[in-house]
């Protein structure tokens, strides 16, 4: 597996099998994008399982990314069209300038966007400031929407998931050639991808295939059957089309992913089709009785019946659901009905009434039951059933919408990920974000990647402690 450099200076690697690879250099890291693990998942291919690439002769270039999995981007107009195309089963690599024989650790990080959008070629995702720290950064693209998690009875389930584990065992063959250690892989996610995770850390199929986990606002809760047949008739009325494998397997995609934009942002439109209004978006991993039997926590459970050797960090952002409620004045609209509706259907208690209203109200509810009751349950479980848990909670405050915005969901990304500079982090984190925050939350990612311990106290239930990034205090009880 070795890494070389052609005449021209362009770095290239031999994978374990199959052809080499060309990239390019970028500040002194080697730099791999569009790298193809799976082959298009349409025509025959159309919700079948993942079928890897085929090796090949000779070089081929690794030099742009490869296109989004088709989806509506989340801001889109309402007459525009849908991004991406069909060769979108791909990765990338940012690397140190390493021997293959580095063995360095490996990131790999599985984007959010509700199942249903987002692509790892978002600038927000670019990896460079991992691998300056000695990290082989790898990004994957899966299945969104219809095509990765509808439920259709003769197809296999959760496709996206499948998707992911291909992947992850592509980088258990392959990562060798830019010098990263395949025993010391670090998966990470947020929103949508740390739910996927979670799903994927109580699979006899995911052992192992990373050693620890990062987990940012794991957005865990699953369809059961009946909810993912209730969606897939929305959809299918919506877009005027038969809800089963044939006839969505010839209909244009543009109606198919019209009709997931539609329903991921009116919640009236859910409830009006029959959707549970505990789910904010359409589709998610179903527990379909055979890759999913179980939700994560429980999967878990019986999974590390046996003390597991994973470690995990694990958090969650103090304002998460502002997000969704702040932009376009939503908040103000929210009615006690509404807290009602949502506090029904998920099951809990409805908040003790203060001097809030009632879009406060249900930004708090939602919050905690979508992001902070699952970050905390996820680190009590792996506290005593696995190597290690640290948690963390994102507390600064962002300024935008006026300062409403809040540490909402999704704004500490540009600070993990170092990019703090482009119109996506300064839409979430303003002009003037703390570099010295975004430097502090890169650190603790890359120490645990590296160690297991990023820099503050595991944490214990007899001896809780969760780091705050973002407060003058260091750490706190939860």
């Amino acid at each position: 597996m070795a890494s070389v450099t052609d005449a021209r200076g362009a770095p290239e690697v031999q994978l374990s099998h199959g052809g080499r690879l060309r990239g390019w250099r970028e500040a002194g890291l080697r730099v791999f994008k569009g790298i193809r693990y799976a082959l298009p998942p349409f025509g025959t291919r159309r919700f079948a399982p993942p079928v890897a690439a085929a090796p090949w002769q000779g070089v081929r270039e690794a030099l742009d990314f490869g296109p989004a999995f088709p989806h509506w981007p989340r801001h889109a107009a309402p007459d525009a069209d849908p991004v991406g195309g069909e060769d979108a089963l791909s990765l990338n690599v940012w690397a140190p300038d390493a021997p293959a024989d580095a063995r360095l650790p490996v990131m790999v990080w599985v984007h959010g966007g509700g199942f249903v959008r987002g692509s790892a070629s978002e600038p927000l995702y670019d990896g460079a400031a991992f691998a300056r720290q000695g990290v082989v950064f790898v990004s994957i693209q899966y299945r969104l929407g219809v095509d990765g998690f509808a439920h259709l009875p003769d197809a296999p389930p959760n496709r996206g998931l499948l998707d992911q584990l291909m992947a992850l065992r592509w980088v258990q063959d392959h990562i060798g050639a830019w010098g990263g250690d395949a025993a010391r892989v670090t998966a990470f996610g947020q929103s949508a991808g740390a739910g996927a995770i979670a799903c994927l850390m109580g699979l006899p199929e995911a052992r192992g295939l990373f050693q620890r986990v990062i987990l940012q606002s794991p957005s865990v809760a699953c369809q059961t059957v009946e909810e993912a047949q209730a969606a897939l008739a929305a959809i299918g009325e919506l877009a005027g089309v038969v809800p089963d494998r044939a006839a969505l397997a010839q209909a244009p995609l543009a109606p198919l992913l019209r009709a997931v934009q539609r329903l991921t942002q009116d919640a009236g439109l859910r409830r009006t089709m029959g959707l549970a209004s505990r789910h904010l978006f359409p589709l998610r991993p179903v527990l379909d009785g055979r890759m999913l039997v179980a939700p994560p926590l429980q999967a878990l459970q019986t999974a590390w019946q046996q003390p597991s050797s994973l470690q995990l960090l694990v958090g969650h952002n103090a304002d998460e659901m502002r997000l969704y409620h702040v932009p376009g004045g939503g908040l103000a609209r929210i009615t006690e009905a509404d807290v009602e509706d949502f506090a029904r259907s998920a099951g809990v208690a409805l908040p003790v009434a203060q001097a809030s209203t009632s879009g406060e109200r249900l930004c708090a509810l939602q919050s905690d039951y979508h992001y902070a009751a699952p970050a905390a349950a996820l680190a009590h479980l792996a506290a005593t059933r696995a190597a290690s848990a640290h948690r963390y909670r994102f507390v600064w405050p962002s300024p935008g919408f006026d300062g409403h915005l809040g540490a909402a969901h999704g704004v500490e990304l540009p600070f993990v990920f170092g990019n703090v500079d482009n119109a996506a982090a300064r839409e979430l984190a303003g002009t003037s974000p703390p570099r010295a925050l975004s430097q502090q939350m890169q650190q603790a990612w890359v120490r645990f990647a590296k160690t297991g311990d990023p820099g503050w106290a595991a944490h214990r239930p007899e001896l809780p402690c969760v780091k705050l990034f973002g407060a003058r205090e260091a750490v706190a009880a939860p």
